[in-house]
């Protein structure tokens, strides 16, 4: 046989051994990614199976803090006060917690009051509702009858919740049921009768309920079905049983697949090394024309790494750069328009810092190939570095780049499934327009570039089209900055105070606000300086100056609180706590006269590094507060992880009382809970005599606002202090506020 047939011969003899071992190794990890997901499956539902039993169970509690008290003892056993049991045991769960409806049972369990989707509604209805509730109020009237034959606690002794639960179909929709006994907390109420009211609660398990479900265990098309649907192919199950332990209804959802996810991570990586192998292989028979090759290929792969990213296989700037020039030296000749995005990847930095930087690399490709198959040319996509991209988009006719930035957004905002689980992360993006009067692509970077600074400063998670006045906008921004920066190391900023006042106009303490008069700018608001303090690092500085100023006017007012403002940034500082008081102890302040103010946003954000810091501040005898209470966080869990005292209730709130009837309920909802957790409430914002009247109504002890007082100079507080009567303009003379001295 000639030399050249069997050398043709073996080649396809090792190519052929090759390809039957990588197809043997693929179903061999495709066998291994099954068993994988399998397992995975299972435990995912044990996961979720906990996790709906512990909902189901917090939900039922969910009227605990309503019915363990001593005004329900008082109002539902020692008496009846329905216009009580609607407002407490109706309304309030029904607004706060949604739930679909309320029943209070007497010592005998009959029913004795009832609201429905926020209505009141015959007690005749609770024989449809009696066969599902029966077995968890007898488990209540058992624990009750076990606690009464037990040893009576202690009149100050508090008792445990008596709660069951359960789950059952009513009508077409499947509900979470509750009963929970009524009983005191800490007081000195008693039950009276024979037994305890039953407090007897419904939640309504709808497509609402299951979202967000889904969202906390990060599952994807969770669906209910309201029968035993544990059969239904490729999908996880849960059942949910009923009052006699059958199950009503299934909770199903696409579990996920790791072993999918690694099978498509490594085979092809695998099948990769293997062909590669092959190849050396095969390329041994072919010495002279494999080296030939191996020299070209170096030489594009020294090309091609030289002005492209490593991780994404997109162009670096450099690249971007060599575009820029070659697009600018054809528009000589009349070439096609472009227009530059600039991408920026928003907070990548905390899932790159709480994840690792494997998970932020795998996120980073992701976004990579989004953006190729949005543009359908990798030539056209660039990532600059870290986390911001580039897209160049051809402006021909029909494109909107507008339209293209907006499709970008909408892309990246798609949840990412990576390795550990998914994630959802929003992006920014700056456009620039290259236009004739362009001389270099500098030019068209520095427009992206400055758009993307307007679209991060305007709240991210949008784009911004470069304008000439964005050039304006930033030199003054470097202007206030400057200014600022000199006016803070001069201490040229001032302070002004704001009266707080008690129902009888006394003044009780006054909240410390900084101003800025710029000799260049003139009058500055807070709500510009103070963001400007924090991006360019002066926080710190502006923070430092407020407290001393606040510290050493408060001397001047003995049995006044001061006020002070405290920003995320600043108790973020580990270091915050020993100069606050170092600083007190410089001042000769009393700790136990200085309120520090703090949003919800800092402890819902910061939670955990905030609990130390305030512990400590606390147990120095600072009071703390928090400012524009009920803003955007639904859960109140921090005001029990967390040494409050007092509760400033928003201006937002308080300017629709009187014209929206549920403002008027939030308010008086906030106030309750206030006094319940015996924390103080205050009301910010208060403009006009009939919001005053409102709040004093529903139970609201102090008030801040233009009806007794604008902020006014330290001088102004001086005179109200010394009694004298100070008209300030704005104020309603009925509302003034007086300084009383205690009684020696």
């Amino acid at each position: 046989m000639p030399q050249r047939a069997k050398a043709r011969n073996l080649f396809w003899s090792v190519a052929a051994g090759g390809g039957i071992a990588i197809a043997l190794l693929a179903a061999t990890l495709l066998r291994m990614s099954e068993d994988f997901d399998r397992v995975a499956k299972a435990r995912e539902q044990v996961v979720v199976a906990n996790g709906l039993s512990s909902r189901v169970v917090e939900l039922g509690r969910s009227v605990v803090p309503l019915a363990v008290w001593d005004d329900a003892v008082a109002n539902l056993d020692n008496r009846f006060d329905r216009d009580w049991a609607r407002d407490n045991i109706g309304t309030f769960p029904y607004a706060t917690d949604g739930l679909e409806f309320s029943w209070v049972l007497d010592a005998d369990d009959r029913p004795i009051y009832a609201m429905e989707e926020g209505r009141d509604v015959a007690t005749s209805g609770f024989a449809d509702l009696e066969p599902s509730v029966s077995g968890i109020i007898g488990k209540v009237r058992q624990a009750e009858a076990s606690r009464a034959a037990a040893a009576a606690p202690s009149a100050a002794s508090p008792q445990v919740a008596i709660v069951a639960n359960t789950t059952a179909r009513i009508g077409p929709d499947l509900f979470i049921l509750s009963a929970t006994l009524v009983q005191p907390d800490f007081g000195t109420a008693r039950i009276l009768g024979r037994r305890a009211p039953i407090v007897v609660t419904g939640h309504k398990m709808d497509q609402a309920f299951v979202d967000a479900f889904a969202d906390r265990y990060m599952l994807a098309d969770a669906h209910l079905h309201l029968a035993d649907a544990r059969s239904e192919p490729d999908q996880a199950h849960v059942g949910i049983p009923g009052p006699t332990g059958t199950v009503v209804a299934t909770l199903d959802w696409t579990p996920e697949r790791p072993g999918g996810a690694l099978l498509r991570k490594f085979l092809p990586m695998t099948l990769v090394l293997l062909a590669g192998l092959l190849a050396i292989a095969l390329i041994s028979y072919r010495k002279a024309h494999a080296a030939t090759r191996a020299v070209v290929a170096s030489e594009q792969r020294a090309v091609h790494i030289a002005s492209h990213d490593k991780l994404t296989g997109l162009g670096n700037r450099r690249a971007l750069e060599d575009r820029l020039e070659t697009i600018f030296a054809a528009r000589a000749s009349g070439g096609l328009r472009y227009a530059l995005h600039c991408v920026d990847l928003d907070n990548f930095k905390e899932v790159n810092d709480l994840s690792g930087h494997s998970v932020g690399d795998e996120m980073l490709r992701t976004v990579a190939r989004r953006l190729r198959r949005l543009e359908r040319a990798e030539d056209m996509c660039f990532r600059l570095d870290g986390d911001e991209f580039a897209v160049l988009q051809v402006i021909d006719e029909g494109a909107d780049p507008a339209a293209f930035a907006d499709r970008i957004l909408q892309t990246l905002a798609k949840r990412y499934a990576l390795s550990i689980g998914r994630f959802t992360l929003t992006s920014s993006i700056g456009v620039g327009l290259a236009e004739p009067t362009d001389q270099e692509p500098g030019d068209l970077l520095r427009k992206a570039g400055l758009a993307l600074v307007s679209a991060k400063r305007e709240g991210r998670a949008r784009f911004a089209i470069h304008d000439p006045g964005m050039d304006e906008v930033l030199r003054r921004r470097r202007g206030l900055q400057n200014a600022l920066r000199r006016d803070l190391q001069a201490g040229a900023l001032t302070m002004v105070y704001q009266p707080q006042v008690d129902r009888g106009r006394a003044m009780t303490g006054v909240e410390a606000l900084v101003r800025w008069t710029s000799a260049e700018f003139g009058p500055v608001s807070p709500a510009v300086f103070v963001p400007l303090a924090e991006e360019s690092g002066m926080i710190e500085l502006l923070g430092a100056f407020t407290i001393r100023r606040a510290f050493e006017d408060s001397l001047r007012w003995p049995d006044l609180k001061m006020a002070v403002n405290i920003s995320a940034l600043q108790l973020r500082d580990p270091g915050f706590t020993d100069r606050i008081l170092a600083l007190a102890r410089d001042t000769g302040v009393s700790p136990s006269g200085i309120e520090l103010e703090l949003t919800e946003g800092i402890l819902v954000d910061r939670g955990q590094g905030a609990t130390s810091q305030l512990r400590n501040l606390r147990e120095a005898g600072f009071s703390i507060a928090i400012d524009d209470f009920g803003t955007g966080y639904s859960s109140l869990s921090y005001l029990n992880r967390f040494p409050i005292e007092k509760i400033k209730i928003d201006r937002s709130f308080v300017i629709d009382m009187g014209r929206s009837k549920s403002a008027d309920v939030l308010v008086s909802s906030i106030v309750q809970l206030g006094r319940s957790l015996n924390m103080r409430v205050i009301a910010e914002g208060v403009e006009t005599a009939d919001q005053w009247l409102r709040l004093a109504a529903a139970g609201c002890n102090e008030f801040q606002g233009y009806l007794a007082s604008r902020p006014v100079p330290a001088e102004v507080i001086d005179r109200i202090y010394a009694g004298e009567r100070v008209d300030v303009v704005g104020e309603d003379a009925r509302f003034a506020p007086e300084h009383r001295l205690a009684a020696a």
